[in-house]
């Protein structure tokens, strides 16, 4: 069942409809509040440390939230900026293109780095086959473990350069409710104390698949855990003088505006017949599918319910926007697989099909894909 006020299908025991088919979300949410562009501003020139040559540093990946903070931040305030980009190995060829663009249209600094020794594709490998061996959606991102441990080296280059203030352009709309929930937490829990509570679902999911704990993996998990995020462990402790602000809980997100600017003023672009949002790694086709297959539903149904429930767009919208953005790219998902050097790409085809949850339109898409293929 489907909610008839947003677009979230029902878990049960999780997302749950009443009598009038209106989710437990729905009747439950309070309405953002934003803080302003005066706000930002003061407390980033107030978290400046005496001597230091940037205001604050920005995580840089070429989608466009991230590019939008930037903008905002050196265009439009004239602060001083550091873009840190993670040269994740997925990452789609154009998103490497706007961050270039990004920083020579802007004037900004830029510094890159990588994660030794091939570690990001051998884990992701290894943790995609182990969730098809026993498909999990709460444990659908640890197939991104490795891309987690990126926020050491962030704070690394952020304390090198001295500099006490980072800005992310990460979206409160874009805070999944149903993830919380499949770790059993609230689905209104704030996000400072998310990765706290959600620990023990995380425990609970690596228990009952205990692949997840292969000795070589084990390091890269280990600190993907504890720096999963700007509020996990290892980034408070090490971070703890480092102010942590998000542009979106000033200003409110606006896309048409986003888009707009960023293309006209940074040549931003995104891959023709994609959705703008998260394209920026590939990694983001198998996770659509991997969510499909097991709760019916991807990120985008919690996302454009947030909208809706903000008063940003109607129901009726939100469902045109998911008839175009669900879409299975398969052929997209095959060549990953290949890239990585995934060879039992069959069995995870099979495995896929075989889930009852799968959208009928999903599954057609990914037989005629298939087909095509063969």
């Amino acid at each position: 069942m489907k909610c008839n006020r947003c677009v979230l299908e029902e878990i049960p025991g999780l997302i749950v409809c009443d009598e009038k088919g209106v989710c437990n979300q729905c009747r439950e949410h309070v309405n953002l509040v934003y803080k302003g562009e005066d706000e930002l501003i003061r407390q980033i020139k107030a978290a400046k440390k005496q001597g230091s040559k940037y205001d604050c540093a920005v995580a840089l990946s070429g989608g466009r939230d991230s590019t939008y903070t930037l903008l905002k931040l050196a265009k439009d305030y004239h602060l001083k900026v550091l873009a840190i980009n993670y040269e994740n190995p997925m990452t789609h060829y154009i998103a490497r293109a706007n961050i270039q663009n990004a920083v020579k249209a802007l004037g900004v600094d830029l510094v890159s780095y990588r994660v030794k020794g091939h570690m990001h594709e051998r884990s992701f490998k290894e943790n995609l086959i182990t969730w098809f061996k026993q498909p999990d959606p709460a444990m659908v991102p640890m197939i991104c473990i490795a891309c987690k441990t990126m926020w050491y080296n962030f704070l690394k280059i952020v304390k090198k350069n001295k500099i006490t203030c980072i800005v992310s352009g990460e979206n409160p709309l874009e805070e999944t409710t149903f993830k919380k929930e499949l770790l059993d937490v609230r689905h209104d829990t704030p996000k400072e104390v998310t990765f706290t509570k959600s620990t023990k679902g995380i425990i609970k999911g690596i228990m009952k698949n205990p692949r997840y704990l292969r000795p070589q993996f084990f390091s890269t998990m280990l600190m993907g855990y504890l720096f999963a995020d700007p509020h996990a462990y290892g980034s408070r402790l090490y971070g703890k003088d480092i102010t942590r602000l998000q542009l979106f809980n000033f200003i409110p997100w606006n896309e048409k505006e986003i888009i707009t600017r960023i293309s006209k003023e940074l040549g931003w672009k995104y891959p023709e017949g994609s959705s703008t949002w998260r394209f920026d790694c590939k990694v983001e086709l198998i996770k659509n599918v991997m969510y499909m297959m097991t709760v019916g539903m991807t990120e985008k149904e919690d996302f454009y319910s947030m909208m809706i429930r903000e008063g940003m767009i109607t129901r009726d919208q939100a469902l045109t926007y998911l008839e175009l953005e669900n879409q299975v790219n398969w052929n997209g998902v095959v060549e990953l697989l290949r890239d990585q050097g995934i060879e039992n790409i069959v069995f995870i085809e099979r495995t896929v099909l075989s889930n009852p949850k799968l959208p009928d339109y999903a599954r057609a898409q990914i037989d005629q894909a298939s087909q095509g293929l063969n």
